[in-house]
């Protein structure tokens, strides 16, 4: 009597994350907010967690780590730049690993671009995060690169507030 074998078909990677804002400040000044390890403090977690470790590394090749803690909880990211140009683009890997409250892990492999784009005196930043094992995984990432460029935003448009009154 024959076998009957069932295949099951891997199940695809989640679609990725794309993310933007147009931000009321220049190019340079955006790219600096996200590259500066001061201002990437400020705008990186939430309000109610905290970060302890920014290391960067920004040239293709160099590494990254951010650690921190929301709550009680302890998280961190951290990856290699594959390109850094500024003041118009940065492509680097994303490994997260947190406590299973704060949402799932990621396996390593996913991908995050960030596109400044000169849009006047505006500039319009494109993130878009790629590779998630899992539907959950991406929404999770989805949810926080929206709050991320939120509170980037603030950051972004009041430092360039505050140097036009100078």
């Amino acid at each position: 009597m024959a076998e009957s074998r069932q295949q099951t078909a891997p199940s695809a990677p989640a679609a990725a994350v794309r993310a933007s804002r147009t931000i009321r400040a220049s190019r340079h000044r955006v790219y600096r907010a996200w590259t500066d390890p001061e201002l990437l403090m400020r705008w990186f977690i939430e309000p109610d967690g905290d970060m302890r470790v920014v290391e960067m590394d920004l040239r293709a090749g160099g590494r990254y780590r951010l650690e921190g803690r929301i709550g009680d909880k302890p998280w961190a990211v951290w990856g290699t730049y594959r390109e850094v140009t500024p003041p118009s683009k940065l492509v680097y890997t994303w490994s997260w690993e947190n406590d299973p409250a704060l949402g799932e892990p990621l396996a390593s492999g996913s991908v995050v671009s960030v596109e400044f784009h000169e849009r006047g005196s505006e500039t319009e930043v494109v993130v878009t995060h790629e590779g998630f094992a899992t539907e959950r995984a991406r929404a999770e990432h989805n949810a926080g690169w929206i709050g991320c460029l939120d509170r980037f935003a603030a950051i972004a448009e009041q430092s360039e507030s505050e140097k036009e009154k100078r």
